[in-house]
């Protein structure tokens, strides 16, 4: 029996020996934005756009996407107070115009951030074009 708890001892002290008592803590990384995608690139005043935010955190944390706009545009699901401002775990979301945009041609941007639970954030912009008469862009053709 004393052989055993002699033993059993001897196993235990062992095992303590292998535990490092200097706890490594890795960095925490900032997320990365492959692409913020808008679409369609060109609406009308009546119509509606997706942005897609692709990103990923190296660490493998969770993500949380603020969307902010300039307001000439407004988000989906956003207050009536804010709707220039939006925090959500989804990494799209629809925008609308502004009633009050009065001009032919507007170019709204949307900036993303995303954002880890542990502080560290990155962001991208992206612009598309709002008109009043919903037609499409025209480009100008030069001739020779």
């Amino acid at each position: 029996m004393k052989r055993l708890i002699v033993i059993l001892t001897f196993l235990i002290s062992v095992n303590s020996c292998n535990e490092n008592p200097i706890e490594v803590k890795s960095e925490n990384r900032s997320p990365v934005i492959f692409s913020l995608t808008v679409f369609p690139e060109v609406i009308g005043p009546s119509d509606s756009a997706i942005i897609i935010c692709n990103a990923m955190d190296p660490d493998g944390d969770t993500l949380v996407f603020d969307w902010i706009t300039d307001a000439r545009v407004k988000l989906k699901g956003a207050f009536a107070d804010n709707s220039w401002l939006f925090h959500t775990y989804e990494n799209s979301r629809i925008f609308y115009p502004t009633q009050y945009v009065n001009i032919p041609v507007d170019t709204p941007w949307v900036q993303c951030f995303a954002r880890d639970v542990k502080g560290k954030s990155t962001s991208g912009m992206v612009r598309f074009i709002v008109r009043q008469d919903g037609g499409e862009v025209n480009t100008m053709k030069i001739k020779k």
